[in-house]
């Protein structure tokens, strides 16, 4: 007779044994899937709740602007604050130091300037000028597209008041200290004082303030970056290559906010996460251990009431190889029945449990097609009936060395 024979009669005659060793193996599959589904959805959640924070942190960014700014050591923030601007300068050299520098990874998008509040004798207007450059790029890094574009020479930026009043408009030729400037472009309202600033090129507003190589502000992009206290490592990243030269404010506070709450959402997700974690490694090796403590429960069972018969299958010239693979063989079938049901509950208990706990509404399921999902459901269907055969191997070899003669005349 045929092996898959005899293990077919063999389940046929002991239903309730191959039940009870299934049912085991089943459950233990189920929940060890369940967990790990749950820790995939909570792994799945925490990565496009930071991704979304991540996705409105670059756009307010974007929207509003260079959000760091640089200023001279010796300048005082509540007059900077007050007036917009800082009186005191710097060297422009500071810009290529920090651009050069390979330590400087929390801010992007450079641009130095240099701003006076002064009267346009021309138009007999007071207006806050600022001469900026280009956005200098990091000499190591891949290039980015520009923040803000540069100011062409011989032309000049207006605000919107500030156009209104004097009546300016684009194309127009106008003369400013002294030198002839084309109105290049009037922004919208803004409704802060770049409403009434003038924005030409840098060299340009050096000469004609007698300021050259001199700056009052370097413009920055802070970086979209997990971090307790960004501020703070944009200070200690700068003050690396300018010392205590230099002092840095951070500004949009809107953007800061949604910085912060993409900090303690993904550290909340992972906290959650390590708990989940924690509580796994903690009931699956008892869940598995019970599994296999009860196949092997059973198995000893099955084949200790069966002294006999097995007796009379040594006497009637069966192997002891032959029924040892017999019962191993029992052990694989039950262990591949139960690795492929358990996935299956067990990536449906995942879920559902997952619903229950976080909401219906919730899009993050476990992908069944994904790398780490196929290698999750190969590993249990290698290591499934593996199990199996560990805990029947002790039973299974203790009844295929039985002596028949000693065991029939027991009985």
């Amino acid at each position: 007779m045929k092996l898959w024979q005899l293990v077919s009669r063999e389940i046929w005659h002991r239903k309730l044994n191959f039940f009870l060793s299934l049912l085991a193996v089943v459950l233990a599959v189920t929940c060890a899937v369940g967990f790990v589904t749950l820790l995939d959805a909570q792994e799945q959640h925490t990565k496009k709740h930071v991704a979304a924070l991540d996705d409105e942190i670059r756009k307010i960014t974007k929207q509003m602007g260079f959000n760091v700014y640089i200023l001279p050591a010796e300048q005082n923030l509540a007059d900077f604050h007050s007036q917009d601007f800082a009186v005191k300068t710097m060297p422009q050299s500071y810009v290529d130091r920090l651009a050069e520098s390979r330590d400087v990874v929390t801010i992007n998008h450079l641009r130095p300037a240099l701003i006076r509040k002064l009267k346009w004798p021309e138009q007999n207007r007071q207006v806050v000028l600022m001469g900026v450059s280009g956005v200098v790029p990091f000499h190591h890094r891949d290039r980015k597209k520009p923040l803000a574009l540069p100011v062409p020479k011989g032309k000049m930026n207006v605000g919107s008041v500030l156009a209104d009043e004097l009546a300016l408009a684009k194309g127009q030729q106008v003369e400013f200290l002294g030198q002839k400037f084309q109105v290049d472009k009037i922004y919208p309202p803004r409704g802060n004082m770049d409403d009434i600033y003038v924005w030409i090129d840098l060299e340009e507003a050096q000469n004609l303030l007698n300021m050259q190589d001199q700056i009052n502000l370097i413009q920055a992009l802070e970086c979209n970056c997990a971090s307790v206290d960004r501020l703070a490592e944009v200070q200690a990243e700068i003050s690396k290559i300018l010392g205590a030269d230099v002092q840095v404010i951070e500004m949009a506070t809107k953007a800061i906010a949604r910085a912060k709450a993409r900090t303690k959402v993904k550290q909340s997700g992972e906290a959650t996460l390590k708990r989940w974690q924690t509580f796994a490694a903690i009931v699956l090796p008892i869940n598995v251990a019970a599994a296999g403590l009860w196949v092997a429960l059973l198995s000893l069972i099955n084949i200790r009431s069966r002294r006999a018969e097995i007796g009379i299958w040594r006497a009637i010239g069966f192997r002891s190889r032959r029924i040892l693979t017999l019962f191993l063989s029992k052990a694989v079938l039950i262990g591949l029945v139960g690795a492929v049901a358990g996935i299956g509950l067990g990536a449906a208990m995942g879920n559902l449990l997952w619903d229950a706990l976080v909401g219906a509404e919730s899009d993050v399921r476990v992908e069944l097609t994904s790398s780490k999902t196929l290698w999750l459901f190969a590993s249990v269907l290698f290591a499934t009936p593996l199990l199996a055969i560990l805990a029947t191997w002790l039973p299974a070899l203790s009844a295929a060395n039985q002596d028949p003669a000693v065991v029939l005349r027991e009985e």
